[in-house]
C-alpha cells in the first residue's frame, strides 16, 4: 500500500507540473495587457500540491512503520 502511495504521489506531481506548464502556454495577452490565464494552471497547481501532499504522507508512514517494526523486534 506504501508503494502505491509513492507511485500514485509521484504521478500526481508529474501530472500537475505537465498540466501547470501547458496551462501557462496557453495563457493569452488581451489587448490592454492583462494576461488570461489558461484554466489547466490552477488545475494543475493543485494537482502538484495533492501529490506532493501525499507523497509526504507516504513517507511519514513509511518512517513509522519502519520504526515500529524496530521497536517491535526489540521487545521480542
Amino acid at each position: 500500500m506504501k508503494r502505491i502511495t509513492l507511485i500514485a504521489s509521484i504521478a500526481l506531481i508529474v501530472v500537475g507540473f505537465a498540466m501547470a506548464r501547458v496551462g501557462d502556454a496557453l495563457s493569452t495577452v488581451t489587448e490592454i495587457g492583462m494576461v488570461q490565464d489558461s484554466i489547466l494552471m490552477p488545475i494543475g497547481a493543485i494537482l502538484f500540491i495533492l501529490g506532493f501532499l501525499a507523497w509526504v504522507v507516504a513517507i511519514i508512514w513509511y518512517l513509522v512503520s519502519f520504526v515500529r517494526g524496530r521497536l517491535a523486534q526489540e521487545k521480542a
